[in-house]
């Protein structure tokens, strides 16, 4: 006899964090130190900068939105808003934290390869910079798609407006920009954490956005 509680926890994770989702992205994770090779803690934030600010874009699309996939969006929206604005919180929690998971698991394996530390860096510090770097860029991704997704209605117009955001953004293109706005110049430029604060402070603005936007559409039905 099954557990109520563990099939609970199942479904709800089926939700929260679908297969088709995670399974990828645990494999490009472990393939990203075999694929792409990186001598120092500033090669590895810059290249897993853009690999899972990419991911962010496609794990977050349908924190929401898997509701209509599944056609449960109708009995979904009925729910008071404050109870689907906490389920939609604690979503959007387990895929950040699996997300930041990954990361670590990525920084793990190219540790395992070894990395160079040149004089008067401490690895420590190195580390916690790098996996700053890439959190901050990953919170922001995700939060442009989940935003996109959501005010399009549409899954497939929101995950390629990101992707296009996101190419415009590791674009030569983007050098250009003031500090504040360039969010993939660590390793590149000294004043990288102002791009990086921007990104949390902006991905916070469009999480709150996208889930308001929720909340709209469930009373306007």
């Amino acid at each position: 006899m099954k557990c109520p509680l563990l099939r609970k926890i199942k479904t709800y994770i089926g939700v929260s964090l679908p297969w088709y989702i995670s399974i990828p992205v645990i494999m490009f994770s472990i393939m990203f130190p075999i694929l792409f090779g990186c001598n120092t803690y500033e090669d590895v934030g810059a290249t897993l900068d853009r690999c899972f600010s990419f991911l962010a874009v496609l794990t977050f699309s349908n924190v929401y939105y898997i509701e209509i996939q599944q056609k449960t969006a109708e009995v979904y929206n009925l729910l008071p808003n404050r109870r689907k604005t906490a389920d939609i919180l604690k979503r959007l929690l387990v895929r950040f934290l699996f997300l930041t998971c990954m990361i670590g698991i990525c920084f793990a394996g190219y540790s395992i390869k070894g990395l160079h530390v040149y004089v008067g860096q401490e690895a420590g510090t190195m580390f916690i910079q790098a996996f700053f770097s890439v959190v901050a860029v990953m919170f922001l991704f995700g939060a442009i798609s989940y935003l996109c997704v959501n005010l399009s209605a549409n899954m497939g117009l929101g995950i390629g407006i990101g992707i296009v955001v996101w190419m415009i953004l590791i674009s030569t293109v983007a050098l250009n920009l003031p500090a504040l706005f360039n969010f993939f110049s660590y390793g590149v430029k000294d004043d990288w954490y102002k791009g990086k604060v921007t990104a949390i402070v902006v991905g916070m603005l469009f999480f709150f956005m996208g889930t308001s936007l929720i909340d709209k559409k469930a009373n306007k039905d």
